[in-house]
């Protein structure tokens, strides 16, 4: 078999497991086969793979297939997920080992941070993010600076390079945190927006001035924090956590399972939680405090221009 038709082979093999694993019993043999530019009897063929390598498949009475989940397949599932429950086992069994309170504590906030990276989605997993930050821990260590080129600025809506020095990478958080050199100050960047990193020969020259700030649930950097204090209904909530998953670990049950209580510091500015609740206005979000929070989003809308 030629080269290229064994790499396209292997690479449809994949895709086709994977549509099944994202979506049960929502492809036909014909709807694979379309979507993948090849005849129906070679989605056949694959299936054919698939029960050959050990993988059992069922389909509906409309044709849709899916995996069965046998014993080896569940397992492998349970132990790439790392559940609230699991968090909440782990978390007791720290309490209980013979350590001492700032150890406990510190074995906790790793805990957390690697549940919440956990949650941060496939593309954190890749290799090019993990070259990103394997590099930014080596110029940390090294103390060089480093070109991250191509980072896409939101606040200046341009996709510029920037030479930095880093010093607080959380992978966790999608943060970076350094001095720039060139415009003199500390700044913070997302990991993600960052295009590639490339390491320079020039030593940190800065380091005198290199802070660590505080970072909020919404990732953005600021000592100067102030408690917020939200009701949030069912819709509302959803849009929280899933755009923002740290934000979950502040986030009570009331006594009405339809409405959730939101406490945490962010940013004085409040920037992305303001963002956040102008942008999902149409759902149940109550500021309950501080006032100036209110007086910030009435400025807000004061100022939208339609």
């Amino acid at each position: 078999m030629p080269k290229d038709t064994e790499y396209g082979t292997k690479v449809r093999l994949l895709r086709v497991m994977r549509a099944l694993i994202d979506r049960p019993y929502g492809y036909t043999k014909q709807q694979l086969a379309t979507q993948y530019g090849v005849h129906p009897d070679t989605i056949a063929g694959d299936f054919d793979a698939f029960q050959n390598a050990g993988f059992s498949l069922d389909y509906d009475k409309k044709g849709r297939y899916s995996f069965i989940i046998d014993n080896p397949m569940k397992k492998a599932q349970e132990l790439l997920y790392f559940s609230e429950e699991d968090r909440a086992l782990l978390h007791h069994a720290i309490d209980n080992i013979q350590a001492t309170p700032e150890k406990q504590n510190l074995l906790k906030q790793k805990l957390h941070a690697l549940y919440d990276y956990s949650r941060l989605g496939y593309a954190n997993l890749r290799k090019p993010h993990l070259n990103k930050v394997d590099l930014l821990e080596q110029a940390k260590a090294d103390k060089k600076q480093v070109m991250l080129e191509g980072y896409k600025s939101s606040n200046s809506n341009t996709v510029s390079n920037r030479t930095v020095e880093p010093y607080h990478i959380n992978p966790a958080e999608d943060t970076l945190q350094s001095y720039d050199v060139d415009k003199r100050i500390p700044r913070h960047f997302r990991i993600s927006r960052i295009s590639r990193v490339h390491l320079l020969d020039s030593s940190w020259q800065f380091e005198g001035s290199h802070n660590i700030l505080r970072t909020d649930p919404f990732r953005i950097v600021d000592n100067n924090q102030v408690s917020v204090h939200l009701r949030l209904g069912v819709g509302a909530y959803n849009e929280l956590v899933e755009r923002y998953p740290i934000t979950r670990s502040y986030i009570l049950e009331t006594e009405d399972p339809n409405y959730f209580d939101f406490q945490c510091m962010v940013n004085h500015k409040f920037f992305g939680l303001s963002n956040f609740i102008l942008g999902f206005n149409h759902l149940y979000i109550r500021v309950l405090g501080p006032d100036s929070l209110r007086e910030h989003l009435e400025r807000e809308r004061d100022s939208m221009q339609f």
